[in-house]
């Protein structure tokens, strides 16, 4: 356990928020072995499961996406022979980053995994969504030698959420495809309004200069920057955080979602 304390020490500033949340992590981890596990999409229970927390027949129902794709989004095209820019998810977005990979599609036990993760303080899915990005073909290569960068929350959110979920996704990453990560490198700047009640155009309104570089940090200009969500709706919130790294002097920037609808 205290070298488990340490590791989070390494990493980023130890407040007194980040350390409720590591605890709770950790007992998350210890309910898992004290009690029978159901299935966190259907209920059932399982039995030698594929994921942690899903069962077979579940796991089934997810569809992670392979070639062809749209390459500035990565969501699939059904029936084409290759991928190519653009799809009707993002024909009118206009990319401040080069390439976007989506694991997954948004829907059934992905969706559930994700909402357990963002609104239910359920960190244990966290397990779940690695599993599932290492089944992702060519994934590894796509994040060579790259650096993750999660989408950031104003500060208001964090206090009142006590973490980061595209942070934990970023740090679930980096150490199964062994990235580095820089979770300190923006900040969200602007509190802006929740982007469910807008349409897209309004989204990308709202979200105009709402990330900066943190003051406190210097991006490596060398290298390539991977900036990492939980969902590509509309892309309006990558597109910022890729407009602000652009800014900062980042020249490569790519995107990566765990899920995409």
């Amino acid at each position: 356990l205290s070298r488990g304390l340490g590791d989070v020490y390494k990493r980023q500033p130890f407040t007194q928020m980040k350390l409720l949340t590591f605890f709770q992590r950790m007992g998350s981890g210890l309910l898992d072995v004290a009690f029978p596990a159901s299935c966190a999409s259907c209920g059932d229970a399982l039995e030698n499961p594929p994921l942690p927390h899903l069962c077979h027949r579940c796991f089934s129902k997810i569809h992670i996406v392979e070639d062809p794709r749209c390459l500035t989004c990565g969501y699939p095209f059904f029936g084409d022979a290759c991928s190519h820019e653009d799809c009707q998810h993002c024909a009118r977005l206009t990319p401040k980053f080069s390439r976007g990979w989506s694991i997954t599609l948004f829907r059934g036990p992905v969706r559930r995994l994700i909402y357990a993760l963002k609104y239910e303080r359920a960190f244990w899915a966290l397990r779940d969504l690695g599993r599932i990005a290492e089944y992702a073909e060519g994934l590894g290569d796509y994040l060579d030698d790259t650096i993750l960068v999660p989408v950031p929350l104003h500060s208001r959110k964090f206090r009142e959420r006590g973490y980061n979920q595209s942070a934990l996704i970023v740090e679930e990453l980096s150490k199964r495809f062994e990235v580095d990560y820089r979770e300190d490198l923006l900040a969200r700047v602007v509190d802006t309004q929740s982007q469910t009640r807008f349409n897209r155009q309004d989204r990308y309104r709202n979200l105009k200069n709402a990330f900066a570089l943190n003051g406190k940090t210097k991006p490596n200009l060398k290298s390539r920057h991977v900036l990492v969500d939980d969902v590509f709706t509309t892309g309006s919130t990558l597109n910022a955080c890729a407009a602000a790294l652009r800014k900062s002097g980042v020249k490569e920037v790519d995107v990566l979602t765990i899920g995409h609808g």
